[in-house]
């Protein structure tokens, strides 16, 4: 059974969740619908490709990912919002058109990005999905329904281009010899989470001691030496620094919440210095 997740801001208070969930059901009877979370922060696209991304690796390969956050248009436009498709390590995305969304996805430079030519008209406003459900992602789906090997969007999906679009979020910087990252993300623990990769830390490193810098509202709690291998590796309420599942630096409290300890907030920077 094909699956296909949901990642929106819908939230689970209203039935907006069970209306995308019940339309996929009916229309899709197939597939195996899974949510990797609907209480993305309203309108915050930069948290659902975060989430969706550290999630979707864990789904078989020929998963389809379905990403909906509430639509801003430019100010002065009465525009609908529009997705596009692309396709990533055997995984299809449906995502807002927006600029700057795939190489959140992917570091691969210029990947693959499919577009609707035409406009979809707009019956239920406001819930646009639901429309492109019953037009063109609907037509997607049914074709990898029937051949779970497809490689590219079928019409009337345009042929696929080059993003050539950049990232919305910095990537960590080396600046006067710090590595210099930022929060991007809180979980519903108060964890944090940093833009800084493994391989990019590992690499400044090049083995030897680092200091991690906070801005902490814990002064005694502004530097960390070392970054542990579990949540559990230090005393109640300390610190602990360790790799999320999807490799990134992240800051945690042993049985408590960072977030509200601590102080920090997304964008707030975590710098690295390197001890010669």
């Amino acid at each position: 059974m094909p699956v296909l997740t949901c990642t929106t801001d819908y939230g689970l208070k209203d039935p907006y969740a069970a209306m995308l969930r019940g339309r996929l059901l009916t229309r899709f009877p197939d597939w195996r619908i899974e949510d990797i979370s609907h209480n993305i922060s309203k309108f915050d696209l930069l948290e659902a490709i975060y989430v969706a991304k550290t999630a979707y690796g864990f789904f078989p390969p020929g998963s389809l990912h379905l990403v909906d956050v509430g639509f801003v248009p430019k100010l002065g436009q009465n525009t609908a919002p529009t997705y596009c498709v692309t396709r990533i390590d055997e995984h299809w995305f449906v995502l807002p058109d927006k600029e700057g969304i795939i190489p959140q996805l992917s570091q691969t430079i210029g990947h693959p990005v499919q577009r609707y030519p035409l406009t979809i008209p707009q019956p239920l406003a406001g819930f646009q999905i639901l429309n492109w459900l019953d037009g063109p992602v609907g037509m997607l789906i049914q074709a990898l329904e029937s051949n779970p090997g497809l490689v590219v969007a079928p019409e009337p999906w345009a042929a696929p281009v080059p993003d050539q679009s950049v990232n919305w979020i910095e990537q960590p910087k080396v600046i006067d010899g710090v590595l210099v990252g930022k929060v991007v993300y809180a979980d519903h623990y108060g964890n944090l989470h940093s833009n800084i990769a493994r391989h990019v830390l590992d690499q400044f490193a090049d083995g030897k001691t680092i200091h991690i810098l906070l801005k902490s509202v814990r002064s005694h709690e502004n530097k960390v030496e070392r970054i542990h291998g579990h949540y559990h590796a230090v005393k109640n309420n300390d610190l602990v620094l360790l790799y999320n599942a999807g490799g990134f630096l992240q800051i945690a409290m042993a049985q408590d919440h960072a977030y509200n300890l601590l102080g920090l907030r997304v964008n707030d920077r975590v710098m690295i210095e390197r001890i010669e």
